[in-house]
């Protein structure tokens, strides 16, 4: 079953005076967002980040694969597969509550020799990518249904993270279990003594915000900061009732 997009609230503290993020709180589908980033192929990253200049060389990489003439190279497949690369680990994206990869929310297709022979008796290859040139020198181009792996879903539940714990992200994605040690350590860290400085905020994380963490993770070490702390006040909510923790408040 394809994941559902939907949205996720996130808890921010933000340092007023310096005007960024300290660090956000939440459940394990936000992290598991997070998470999902490093199961991405280069080319889908590169995809995905609108081929962001700052994302270096490899930009270049990719528009010039775009634009090679297909003259030079072994077939369009080639093109295909490097441009849009799939995950390894799509299986375990499936019920993921947010999916960066949108091109992972359709059922991948496989691609069997046109030859039975060769794809029954001999070579037996699966290619992702319609018309791969098979060893036998046919185009793998049958379109074939795969059986679905029950004991995948059975043992990861399509995500990263068990149980319910809350974490504690920081403006680097860092990630920690929420505990007042790190929370207290995480302050000194940087310095902050005063706690009126600090408000707590409230923002919401869809395909849009998704899609701006990755692209900012390439390129900053602030990358909730660069997200979210210039959102618009009717995306970011402040939360007035709420009162910021106090060193009390673990005694």
């Amino acid at each position: 079953m394809a994941a559902k997009q939907m949205s996720m609230s996130l808890t921010l503290l933000v340092d007023k005076e310096r005007k960024r993020v300290i660090y956000a709180e939440s459940g394990k589908d936000f992290v598991e967002t997070l998470l999902s980033f490093l199961t991405l192929p280069i080319g889908t990253v590169i995809k995905l980040s609108c081929k962001q200049p700052n994302v270096g060389s490899f930009t270049m990489l990719y528009q010039s694969l775009e634009d090679l003439d297909l003259e030079f190279l072994n077939s369009k497949s080639c093109r295909d597969m490097l441009l849009h690369p799939k995950s390894s680990e799509e299986q375990l994206h499936k019920n993921l509550r947010l999916m960066v990869d949108i091109g992972a929310t359709k059922p991948t297709q496989h691609y069997i020799c046109e030859s039975w022979k060769c794809c029954t008796q001999e070579h037996r290859l699966v290619s992702t990518v319609k018309d791969t040139q098979c060893r036998c020198g046919k185009m793998m181009s049958w379109a074939v249904s795969e059986k679905k792996d029950q004991d995948v879903d059975a043992e990861w539940g399509g995500g990263f993270i068990k149980g319910k714990k809350r974490f504690m992200i920081r403006d680097d994605l860092q990630v920690s279990v929420v505990s007042s040690s790190t929370f207290f350590a995480v302050l000194r860290e940087l310095g902050i003594d005063d706690a009126s400085v600090l408000e707590e905020r409230n923002v919401n994380v869809g395909e849009e915000e998704a899609m701006s963490l990755l692209k900012a993770s390439l390129i900053s070490n602030s990358v909730l900061s660069n997200v979210f702390y210039s959102k618009k006040p009717k995306q970011m909510q402040t939360k007035p009732k709420r009162r910021i923790f106090q060193a009390q408040d673990f005694i």
